[in-house]
Parts: structure tokens; C-alpha cells; sequence
């Protein structure tokens, strides 16, 4: 009997050390898991620092490249892809991380300027003033419309079922959006309008900060996004044409997209477009570009075409600026819109990490 007791306490002592060691164990593991998470999120978030300190860096190159060259520019400034901005080595750089940079430098002052829209008077006088009185009698708010018209309505851009009246309502209420008073145009829209919305919300009657706010504007609700691909040259979106850059909303012609060129001119074509991209793309014709009559030299250029020199320029003052990091399988993309003023001095207008 003593015997049995003695065997059965010893293999209850057995099972109790056996749950024991299983407790330890699994407390073990957990702890383990848990340290190895914690481990593994300090590293990442580590990393995490490292690639935003690689888009800081990448972004102030860039700066520092589009203020180079306009400080190198010898009072004869002009914009094009042979630029340093527009050729950046972001190898040198890299080679201060583990990881890899790479750098993008895009103008905007080839696009269409959404603000250029409404001026005050004010503006008025000292863009007139500076255009060295070739254009006084102009009123460059009625110039910026006829040009957006002729965008508009390209057959190559591709919007469906777009016509003459949706363009004026378009270019009305986003006209009414900018402007600072509530005197709605013939196919505007003011604060009556949307605040009828639901849900309801008040114009800015001021300069638009975003191009994106364009989905907020009457007639533009299905537009901004809905450009379709009739043709294969054809863009998806029409957002990819604009930009809310401050005035004067000159086309740089040296960075213009094709479809804005042949907006330029009710005669120009989709061949024409292509014949001045190519003309400025080869390097023989780089110092040529520093002149906005440089499509004239093109030989199958017709000379009846002559754009207004009001609307264009080969000098830029708004930029995108792309930098994208990598290290050990993440990746992190800033993006920020940079204006560059004749004081040479930067404003960085947005900057976001995506």
C-alpha cells in the first residue's frame, strides 16, 4: 500500500514538473515572439527614419539643382530637359545610404495654370507692364479662356461626349470659383449653388491650392479623371495636364506635353505637336531653345502659324519633384510641387510621403 502511495505521488510529481516545463515553455515562446516583434518593428521603424532622411536629402538635391541653375543663368533663363534639374545623378548620393535613391524632376509651367483663369487688376497691369507694351490692349483672363476652349475640346484628348456649352460651363463656374465675388456668370456657379449640395460646402472665390479641388467645381465633377483612351497617344487623365501654378500661366514650350502645343493654335496639329517635341528632344537645337520663336525653325513648320507670345515662354517657375528611397526591400515616395521665383528665392508649395 505504502508502495502504490509512494509511485502515485511520484508520477503526480512527474505530471506536475511536466506541466511545469510546458508552462515555461509556452511562456518562453510568447516572450520570444513578442522580443522578436518588438525586435523587427525597432528595426523597421529605424529603417523607416533612414528612408525619410534619404527623401529629405533627395528633395533639398533637387532644390539645390533648380537653384543652380537659374543662379547660372547669366540673365538669359530658360527651362528644358537639358537642364541639370532635368538630368540629376542621384548616385553620388546614394552612396551616403545602404540604400538606393532616385531622383525625378518635372516642370509644370508646360501645363496648363487652372488660376491663370481670374486675375485682379493689379496683376493685369504688371503682366502688361512686362510684357514691354506688345500686348496692352489684351486682357490675358480672355487669352487663358480661348486657350483652355481650344484644350478642351481637342478631338486627341479624348473626353466623351464633351461639347461648345459644357465648356462654358466648366470654364464659367470654375471662373466663378476663383474670382473673390458672388456675381455667378451665365453658366457659373456660386455659393447658392453648392451650397445646395448635399453634402454642402462653400467655393474659395480665391486661387485654388490643389488641382485636385477641380472635382469640387461644377462641370468638372466626371471630368478631371474621365479622359478615355481613344488613340494610343491619347492620356487617361486630364488632372496629367494641369497645375495650379501661380501667374503669369505661360506655356514653356520647351516642356509642354503634345496635347497642350496643339492647343496653342486653332491650325495646329497632332503631326505639328510631334515635330516640335522632336526638334527640342535632339541636342544640336539646345541653344536654340532659349527662344520662344523656335518652332519657326522647324522645316515643315507652316509660316502662318505664329503663336500668341503672351502665351508662351521657355522659362519655368513651378516644378514636381519625385524621390523615391529603397533599402532592404522598403520603399517610401515623397512628393512635393516647388515655385521658383525671379528673386531666386523657393517656396516649397506641397510635400507629401506617401
Amino acid at each position: 500500500m505504502a508502495f502504490f502511495l509512494l509511485r502515485n505521488r511520484s508520477g503526480m510529481a512527474l505530471v506536475l514538473a511536466l506541466l511545469a516545463v510546458s508552462f515555461l515553455v509556452a511562456v518562453t515562446v510568447r516572450l520570444s515572439t513578442s522580443v522578436n516583434g518588438q525586435v523587427q518593428a525597432a528595426v523597421n521603424q529605424s529603417r523607416s527614419v533612414r528612408l525619410d532622411a534619404m527623401l529629405l536629402s533627395g528633395l533639398n538635391l533637387a532644390r539645390a539643382a533648380l537653384l543652380a541653375d537659374q543662379q547660372n543663368s547669366e540673365g538669359n533663363l530658360s527651362d528644358s530637359q537639358f537642364d541639370k534639374w532635368g538630368q540629376l545623378d542621384s548616385a553620388l548620393l546614394s552612396q551616403l545610404f545602404t540604400g538606393s535613391l532616385d531622383i525625378a524632376v518635372t516642370d509644370l509651367s508646360g501645363r496648363l495654370q487652372v488660376n491663370a483663369l481670374v486675375w485682379t487688376e493689379k496683376e493685369k497691369q504688371a503682366w502688361k507692364k512686362k510684357q514691354k507694351g506688345k500686348n496692352k490692349k489684351k486682357d490675358p483672363t480672355k487669352l487663358q479662356r480661348t486657350l483652355w476652349q481650344r484644350f478642351l475640346l481637342l478631338e486627341d484628348l479624348g473626353i466623351e461626349d464633351i461639347d461648345e456649352d459644357q465648356v462654358a460651363v466648366m470654364l464659367d463656374s470654375l471662373q466663378d470659383w476663383l474670382d473673390p465675388d458672388d456675381e455667378e456668370k451665365e453658366n457659373g456657379a456660386e455659393k447658392d449653388y453648392y451650397q445646395s449640395l448635399d453634402p454642402p460646402y462653400v467655393p474659395t472665390n480665391g486661387p485654388m491650392p490643389l488641382v485636385e479641388d477641380l472635382v469640387l467645381v461644377k462641370g468638372w465633377e466626371n471630368m478631371l479623371y474621365s479622359t478615355l483612351q481613344k488613340k494610343e497617344h491619347s492620356a487617361s487623365r486630364l488632372i496629367a495636364y494641369l497645375t495650379n501654378g501661380e501667374q503669369p500661366g505661360m506655356v514653356n514650350i520647351n516642356t509642354a506635353p503634345a496635347l497642350v502645343l496643339e492647343a496653342l493654335h486653332p491650325e495646329m496639329t497632332q503631326e505639328l505637336a510631334a515635330a516640335m517635341i522632336s526638334y527640342r528632344e535632339d541636342e544640336e537645337n539646345k541653344e536654340m531653345l532659349t527662344q520662344a520663336s523656335w518652332y519657326k525653325n522647324i522645316p515643315e513648320f507652316p509660316g502662318n502659324i505664329s503663336f500668341d507670345q503672351a502665351l508662351v515662354t521657355t522659362t519655368s517657375n513651378i516644378f514636381k519633384i519625385t524621390v523615391t528611397a529603397t533599402e532592404k526591400g522598403l520603399q517610401r515616395t515623397g512628393q512635393g510641387i516647388i515655385q521658383r521665383k525671379e528673386n531666386q528665392e523657393q517656396v516649397l508649395l506641397y510635400w507629401k510621403i506617401q
